[in-house]
């Protein structure tokens, strides 16, 4: 990569990210990813990280070389939250806001929503105006309350950046052309553990499970593998927390998710190995033989999932994608594409029955077309969009 220089008269850029490492969620990893490749490209001391005081962010911040931080002990709309942010533009001279949206860790409240327009109040009769930008990761697949709470950010933010080319078709009938394209890197890096070997072959699903990601259709697919398995080859692993009881949004999901296991008598066979690190996550991904990941809305470039698999190398069998992934994956074997259940069992089938030979060359593709997703180049386009480099 070229030199990159930082501008020399600029002030500091102010990074929003209600999650953060190590709340479980994948847009918590995937901000503090970003963040470090933009540290990386000598800002480390002219970022300041605004995010949600939590014990596991804290000790997550103390234990690393982090950049500055500011934290917030809720994200409600009041006058002393109000007071506190404007006071951190005004303190710490910033010049440009990227922020990170949505996240659980900005609970259900609208203060997130609103901050590009209390930005703008802000600017009003200022010679150096502050620009906002978001990173908006979902729309289209968010819940009511959430769509609505997304309303303010296309109105009023200077620049939404969307990875999800739908996502970005129905930002833009908002924001026009403020909306601008931008990708995903992959949120779990590969570690250098062995593969565990107990003669199983494991055919996995990691990420969050929650609606739309196909879950029941995935373990239909799963019981018809199971129901053929009669050498007791196969192994299923939902790499993901599964917890009924926690009072979560998505508990009452989760009981569905095990009712299902009973009904398809898969509650003893599926592992589901609950949240782990991104160490372990690396290596049960590592271990697996073949991803199910039957999105209900098909597959796009902002699935975390599928490209932790990618960076891996693992087959990935998925539902159609978008008009970008299938142009991306067009002509690459590693990655099949189908709403046929038939075509999705058959292809499953296929990728465990390759020899040494075909699986070498199809993980050694899929960690190519990996590269596409670099972290490094994600965070040279934000900040020379931002004018900072």
């Amino acid at each position: 990569m070229a030199c990159l220089r930082r501008r020399k008269d600029d002030g500091k850029l102010l990074y929003i990210s209600g999650s953060y490492p190590a709340s479980p969620e994948g847009i918590a990893a995937s901000a503090g990813m970003l963040l470090d490749a933009m540290a990386g490209m000598g800002m480390k001391e002219h970022i300041k990280l605004l995010t949600t005081d939590l014990p596991v962010i804290k000790n997550h911040m103390k234990q690393s070389d982090s950049i500055q931080v500011t934290y917030l002990d809720n994200w409600k709309i009041s006058i002393k939250n109000i007071q506190n942010y404007l006071r951190i533009l005004k303190d710490d001279k910033i010049t440009v806001i990227h922020m990170e949206y949505p996240g659980d860790c900005y609970g259900k409240t609208l203060l997130a929503s609103i901050l590009p327009l209390v930005t703008r109040l802000w600017n009003m009769g200022k010679k150096n105006k502050i620009s906002f930008n978001v990173r908006l990761h979902e729309f289209t697949c968010a819940r009511l309350i959430r769509k609505a709470a997304i309303i303010p950010i296309l109105l009023f933010a200077d620049s939404v950046y969307v990875p999800a080319l739908r996502d970005r078709k129905a930002a833009a009938r908002i924001a026009g052309k403020r909306v601008k394209k931008t990708i995903i890197g992959a949120n779990i890096a590969v570690c250098p553990a062995e593969k565990e070997r107990n003669g199983k072959t494991v055919i996995s699903y990691f990420g969050s499970v929650y609606p739309g990601k196909g879950i029941e259709r995935m373990l239909k697919l799963w019981k018809q593998i199971r129901d053929r398995d009669g050498e007791n080859r196969f192994e299923f692993k939902i790499i993901g927390e599964v917890n009924p009881d926690n009072d979560n949004h998505f508990s009452e999901y989760h009981k569905k998710v095990i009712a299902w296991l009973e009904e398809y008598g898969m509650r003893e066979v599926v592992k589901i190995t609950g949240y782990v690190t991104d160490e372990e996550v690396s290596g049960e991904i590592r271990n697996s033989q073949v991803a199910t990941l039957l999105y209900e809305d098909g597959l796009t470039l902002r699935r975390g999932s599928f490209l932790a698999y990618l960076t891996h190398g693992i087959p990935i069998v998925t539902t159609n994608g978008d008009e970008e992934a299938a142009e991306l994956l067009e002509g690459h074997d590693g990655i099949f594409m189908s709403d046929s259940d038939d075509e999705l069992l058959a292809k499953v089938y296929e990728f465990v029955e390759m020899d040494e030979s075909e699986a070498a060359g199809i993980h050694k593709d899929n960690r190519e077309i990996a590269k596409y997703f670099s972290w490094d180049e994600i965070a040279k386009t934000f900040l020379g969009d931002y004018g900072l480099l």
